[in-house]
């Protein structure tokens, strides 16, 4: 065994083998050999191929209800615990899930206020309730718009506040990044909208771009870590109406999902120099159950990379989730009122694993 486990491709063969990152971490605490070889980037690539970060379950909330709701989905008896700990039994009721992202829960006290949010991680319940206060405003832009705090997609703690405001076709928006407890320097930036929009919905923030939903066929997007930030105007395709959600996607695109009678369709959109009109229909299907029951879906939620997607009924009360890639469909009887105030965050394990740092004491290399 000692001769097998010294060759570096052997013991990189067998970690390869494990089931969850969970036993990676614990598999490093062996020696610095052995941290070096499963926090390897080459080798984690290859470990995500292999065990996609998994659905421990989703949280819901409905708008016209004083509590949310957690639904447990993974029977692994190896995740038992990190799904036992994410309800909301030691929370206070009146709280209402605002992001969900790579183990990290973002809450806000009261969803009606302004003020401070908070960050909970259910699988490390020792870090407690993180309170974050959401950065000053520019005493021009008070008054006049609205915020959203967004859990970010590109790090392990970051946090990102959005301010927006919309006068005729003018659009400002001061966004600001909390790292490791502080607020950078706010980015400000301010655009004229090609069409007049009613509306304008804050939808997802991934790889330094914050999408914006608009009441017309159109999606508006600010990349903010551009050294000149700026704006770009992606026209929906002509298929697709008001029932959609975003997916962030790996290669700095996104997916949109989007839902039309009983059917579903995936589109990905590769953002380049231009970002315009880049769509490629990735796939297209029925959804059995909804068809079978003969009621409309409504798309509620999405994982990343498009790997599942939550859709409600509302006749029958019921969320589905869909696996994007086999197209198994898993119904889940729900306690809700109206489904289009709705929202639905699925609960992951954390990927990348945080790995220790080990002392010399600690390391117990053949």
């Amino acid at each position: 065994m000692a001769a097998v486990i010294g060759v570096d491709d052997l013991l990189r063969e067998i970690l390869l083998r494990l089931d969850f990152p969970a036993f990676l971490v614990r598999a490093a605490l062996v020696s610095k050999r052995w941290l070096a070889l499963a926090a390897h980037p080459a080798f984690l690539r290859r470990f995500r191929d292999r065990h996609p970060p998994r659905l421990l379950g989703f949280y819901y909330h409905d708008a016209c209800s004083p509590r949310p709701q957690f639904v447990p989905v993974s029977e692994a008896p190896e995740l038992h615990t990190a799904v036992s700990r994410a309800g909301f039994d030691d929370c206070d009721p009146s709280v209402g899930p605002f992001g969900c992202h790579n183990g990290r829960l973002l809450l806000k006290p009261d969803q009606f206020a302004h003020g401070k949010y908070v960050v909970r991680s259910p699988l490390c319940p020792m870090r407690g309730l993180v309170p974050v206060s959401p950065p000053p405003l520019p005493e021009y832009l008070r008054g006049y718009g609205y915020s959203e705090c967004f859990l970010s997609r590109d790090s392990s703690d970051g946090i990102v506040f959005v301010y927006l405001v919309l006068i005729d076709r003018k659009l400002s928006l001061q966004v600001s990044v909390l790292q490791s407890g502080s607020w950078g320097e706010c980015i400000l930036a301010e655009g004229h909208l090609p069409l007049r929009f009613h509306n304008v919905w804050m939808e997802m923030v991934a790889h330094g771009k914050l999408y914006m939903r608009t009441d017309s066929a159109y999606i508006y997007m600010l990349d903010f870590v551009a050294p000149c930030p700026r704006f770009v105007t992606i026209k929906l395709p002509d298929e697709v109406g008001g029932n959609y959600k975003l997916s962030s996607a790996d290669d700095g695109g996104f997916f949109l999902i989007h839902g039309e009678g009983f059917q579903l369709s995936l589109w990905h959109h590769e953002t380049d120099d231009n970002g315009q009109d880049n769509w490629e229909l990735v796939d297209r299907f029925c959804v059995r159950v909804a068809h079978d029951r003969c009621e409309e879906i409504l798309v509620l939620g999405a994982g990343d990379n498009a790997e599942f997607v939550f859709l409600g009924l509302q006749e029958s009360r019921s969320i589905i989730c869909v696996n994007l890639r086999s197209r198994k469909e898993t119904v889940y009887k729900v306690k809700v009122g109206l489904f289009w105030y709705v929202s639905v965050f699925p609960f992951m394990t954390v990927w990348p694993p945080i790995f220790p740092a080990l002392k010399e004491e600690d390391d117990h290399d053949e």
